[in-house]
């Protein structure tokens, strides 16, 4: 099992004026949920102007929408509560320590994207534009030719780290923000890191044989308490394609991370950042992708391509379990010495791109089923089958469902069978890179401090 996981983009960012018509996996002629077909969408501001929700965006923004949780819970409970709630300044304050907090919009219309934008003092129209298919035809050749899943939310309503941690180890551990300076200093300061107990991630509960990290430059993984003892399982980009051609991967479960490049801005990371280029994005997925094709191990593998959280950027489907089928409503939990914005992890996220991508996979299947990241480790139980105890012990793993049933042909479809994957996008280089030392502001966006930059390399 390959796992992509890049960053930062709502399921209607990248898919939504995508045309994904298909199947589900039981056969039913059906329409991926998107932007496309529908009236159009629009957000209002605090001041009560609306904007349409555009297609266009563009390939690099200048800016990175705010999607701390509290920048979630403005973009999520919409109309005058988004609005009271910016008035109070709640994305740059310590709030909510009660677990209190609005309701979820009523519709996609009242969600709160442009109050939100509006705020920090971004260009809203320009935050509130999509992507279209001919920005990223890699992308959008794999969700038809394989499977797109329309429902998989962010395992929590807010940013990378805790949201990597759930699909990692099926918890935050109460982590509900991007770790401060000292906090990440204070557990990846060169000696491995702290989050977690050291057993309880997939990194340390498969044995070490059995998974490998392929990082790009900075593989946030190793954030997680007990890998730094098998530093050995971290390879290079270079050194991941190399094995998988030669067919020296023995690992059942490689995490793929991509280039960041935190300390220029992001501005040459292939992670699809919104402060990078999405074609550097776009073109890593092609890479991947016709890697494990054309390698020895295709017709036994399969590629989740998935985003960690939603960036703050506009989708439509508001994450409430009257909303979503299948959604299951989440039990509050106490919160931890990390807890810093009160939040309960009572509540999704919004909605993430996610493409399977396997020789078992129908073309055009369209999957409508919840999802969230702990799907992933849920399907990776059923490949690996571990013998020693559940694969996660968090209640949130036991809970989640996998995504198997879209494994549904009993014969691997062969590689020269499927279409050519056409090339992504040539990419102009930018035109200056930003210096190490004025590149704090978007180096802690991802909050990876400085010090730690060599960590795990």
């Amino acid at each position: 099992m390959f796992v992509l996981m890049l960053e930062n983009r709502s399921y209607d960012n990248i898919f939504g004026w995508s045309d994904l018509r298909g199947w589900t996996p039981n056969g039913v002629a059906t329409q991926a949920d998107g932007l496309l077909g529908k009236p159009p969408f629009q957000s209002v501001d605090a001041s009560g102007h609306a904007y349409t929700i555009a297609q266009g965006a563009p390939y690099r923004l200048a800016f990175d929408p705010g999607h701390e949780f509290t920048d979630t819970l403005v973009q999520s409970c919409g109309g005058a509560d988004a609005r009271r709630l910016m008035a109070n300044a709640v994305a740059d304050s310590a709030v909510l320590q009660d677990g209190i907090y609005p309701p979820p919009a009523a519709g996609a219309n009242d969600l709160g994207f442009a109050c939100d934008l509006g705020a920090h003092g971004y260009d809203i129209a320009t935050g509130l534009r999509a992507l279209t298919p001919d920005q990223l035809p890699v992308l959008n050749f794999l969700a038809q030719q394989f499977a797109v899943c329309d429902r998989w939310f962010s395992s929590m309503p807010g940013p990378t780290w805790p949201n990597r941690f759930f699909a990692l180890a099926g918890t935050s551990w109460g982590l509900d923000h991007s770790p401060s300076d000292s906090e990440s200093i204070g557990s990846t300061l060169f000696d491995g890191a702290k989050f977690g107990n050291g057993g309880d991630s997939l990194l340390t509960r498969l044995a070490p044989t059995q998974w490998l990290v392929a990082h790009g430059d900075i593989p946030q993984s190793w954030a997680l308490k007990g890998v730094d003892a098998h530093a050995s399982s971290f390879v290079t980009h270079a050194d991941f394609f190399a094995s998988l051609a030669s067919g020296n991967v023995d690992a059942s479960f490689v995490f793929i991370e991509p280039t960041y490049d935190p300390m220029g801005n992001f501005r040459n990371g292939e992670s699809m950042h919104p402060c990078g280029d999405v074609r550097l994005g776009d073109a890593l997925v092609e890479r991947v992708y016709n890697a494990i094709r054309t390698s020895p191990y295709w017709e036994e593998s399969v590629l989740l391509i998935l985003f960690d959280e939603h960036g703050g950027f506009f989708d439509h489907v508001v994450a409430h379990p009257t909303v979503v089928s299948g959604m299951p409503a989440l039990a509050p939990v106490a919160p931890t010495a990390l807890t810093k914005r009160g939040f309960r992890f009572d509540r999704y996220g919004f909605r993430v791109p996610a493409v399977v991508v396997s020789p078992y996979v129908k073309q055009a299947t369209i999957d409508h089923t919840f999802y969230d990241h702990l799907s992933m480790a849920k399907t990776l139980a059923k490949i690996v089958q571990h013998a020693d105890g559940p694969l996660l012990d968090t209640p949130r793993f036991a809970d989640a469902g996998d995504f198997s049933a879209l494994f549904t042909l009993n014969q691997p479809r062969k590689a020269d069978e499927i279409h050519a994957c056409p090339h992504a996008l040539p990419v102009a280089p930018p035109a200056t890179v930003a210096k190490v030392n004025n590149s704090a502001v978007a180096f802690n966006s991802l909050n990876w401090p400085v010090k730690s930059i060599y960590a795990g390399a």
